[in-house]
């Protein structure tokens, strides 16, 4: 004898496959979709974004040393022609007055 099933446990079953039942399997459907395009698409985007952004910032800061060398050597030049032409100008002659800031302070 094969299985047979209740006819008024099948009608009782029907509504609810076709109502919430089949809800359910739709949303599972959705979820499981939007698990495959996050993980496939958006994290590995996310990521390469990340260490795109993170190598600009490596950049910027090599640009950045190798500027601060140049106006370091640059700063050091003229404060050494600087220091020669008041050598020739001055010669000692500037004496400040006690308590006072020098000319090339500000006051």
């Amino acid at each position: 004898m094969i299985a047979q099933m209740d006819p008024a446990f099948v009608s009782q079953l029907v509504p609810i496959l076709a109502g919430p039942g089949a809800a359910v399997f739709v949303l599972v459907g959705v979820l499981y979709g939007a698990y495959k395009i996050t993980v496939q698409h958006a994290l590995p985007l996310a990521g390469s974004m990340g260490k795109r952004h993170l190598d600009q910032i490596d950049t910027l800061i090599a640009t950045q040393k190798a500027e601060s060398i140049a106006i370091t050597k640059t700063l050091s030049s003229i404060d050494r022609r600087l220091a020669r032409l008041e050598g020739i100008t001055d010669a000692g002659q500037f004496t400040p007055n006690p308590g006072a800031q020098s000319p090339d302070r500000g006051s």
